[in-house]
């Protein structure tokens, strides 16, 4: 297959797919060049697959918060990595200054971003090249460019920083790089078009979101101590993100063509009953204590709402409404509040988590499509990608800041805490 063959076919793989999990929510949505001229003036292009990425870094911030045994203490160091969706460099702002660094050469569409628990590595997934690169967070220098599979379009690290997976959506496998030496083991082989993937707080085993082909779309599990897949686990159709809960007993699967969520038991890998919650759910995130899921929807007139989860019973209660054409969705490290940015409007909604509650939408750049908070959850940054910017929000009075310039097309972020 020549590369404009290749280029055509992730095109068409990646018209509807979504987001990394409690230390890596979910990750997706990748495009190519060609994708991006056709989409050029819609600042809303592949959000979903954002959705899932900014989800996840409260988890991982949050984690990365505190000073268990071990580590050093002292005067810590908070850095926002900003990947672009056009250019070929990785972004870093300091949180201490906002003011961002110089860009980081990393591939040639570095959209999808991972960040290892000790916060000293930073890996980059180029769709375009087919690589992924490291990027060291003390010099902000990157690494040789590690070779993957086909069309990298997701991230998740191993809570103990050993193992870094990588999603191929169109080699259909899944790639094990080795942190410790940047060296890809053999590739595993999963369905058609892994899109996602989780991976439970223990380490133990790795959930990749499948979009299989036809009518039904299926989690598989694969353990991470031997790298072998077991048996796909089916749920609903069009999967189009997923989220664990932060004890890793559950996975919630947003069902995107069947309007519903699928919890999905760690323990057993069986699907329970699918929860109704309105159509195109498009992306989730999940309490850090675990008590709720929050479900974006899509309405009628591009207008979204969010629909809570009570994860103990697993029923659906009345959704939020939020503003226009909204796929993306992150919870602050205290669980307090959800920010969703809506596309349309530049604007990002804060939801109270106590009462269910949409308060005064917040005016940022043109095209939000993510959100990320720092460890304390002072400050939520928002990556604009019509914009060309990200804007900093302090989370006590949902104030934005001078957004900050962050190359071009500014599409996904992580932080580091070191």
């Amino acid at each position: 297959m020549d590369e404009t063959s290749l280029r055509r076919l992730l095109d068409r793989a990646l018209d509807h797919e979504p987001p990394m999990g409690p230390v890596a929510h979910q990750s997706l949505q990748a495009g190519l060049r060609l994708r991006r001229r056709r989409r050029a003036g819609n600042a809303t292009a592949g959000i979903a697959a954002v959705a899932v990425i900014a989800a996840a870094i409260p988890a991982v911030i949050g984690g990365l918060g505190h000073n268990p045994a071990g580590l050093r203490t002292g005067p810590r160091k908070v850095v926002v990595y900003i990947g672009s969706d056009h250019r070929d460099t990785v972004t870093p702002i300091s949180a201490a200054t906002n003011i961002a660094g110089r860009p980081i050469k990393a591939g040639l569409g570095p959209r999808r971003l991972a960040i290892t628990p000790d916060g000293k590595t930073v890996y980059a997934a180029d769709v375009d090249w087919h690589t992924v690169t490291p990027i060291s967070t003390a010099t902000n220098r990157a690494g040789k460019p590690i070779t993957v599979g086909k069309g990298p379009c997701a991230i998740a690290i191993t809570p103990d920083g050993r193992t870094v997976y990588v999603a191929n959506v169109i080699s259909n496998t899944v790639t094990p790089i080795s942190a410790a030496t940047n060296t890809p083991g053999q590739a595993i082989k999963t369905g058609h078009r892994p899109l996602a993937i989780d991976i439970t707080p223990d380490g133990k085993t790795a959930y990749v979101l499948d979009q299989s082909y036809g009518m039904w779309g299926s989690v598989l599990p694969i353990t991470t101590a031997t790298n072998t897949r077991g048996k796909p686990i089916r749920v609903g159709n069009g999967p189009s993100a997923m989220a664990m809960t932060p004890d890793g007993r559950t996975l919630y699967v947003a069902n995107g063509s069947a309007d519903t969520v699928t919890p999905v038991s760690t323990a057993t890998n069986t699907a329970e009953k699918p929860v109704k919650v309105g159509p195109g759910p498009s992306a989730i995130a999940i309490t850090p204590n675990g008590k709720t899921a929050y479900v974006v929807i899509q309405g009628p007139g591009r207008r979204s709402s969010v629909v809570p989860i009570t994860t103990a019973t697993n029923t659906a209660g009345k959704p939020i409404s939020v503003g226009a054409v909204a796929e993306a969705i992150a919870i602050a490290p205290d669980g307090t509040t959800a920010y969703v940015p809506n596309s349309q409007s530049s604007t990002v909604t804060p939801i109270s988590t106590m009462t269910n509650t949409a308060g005064a939408p917040i005016k940022v750049g043109t095209g939000p499509v993510a959100v990320a908070f720092t460890p304390d959850g002072t400050t939520a940054y928002v990556v604009s990608l019509g914009a060309d910017t990200v804007t900093p929000i302090s989370t006590a009075t949902n104030t934005p800041g001078k957004p900050i310039r962050a190359g071009i097309r500014p599409y996904a972020i992580v932080v580091a805490y070191r």
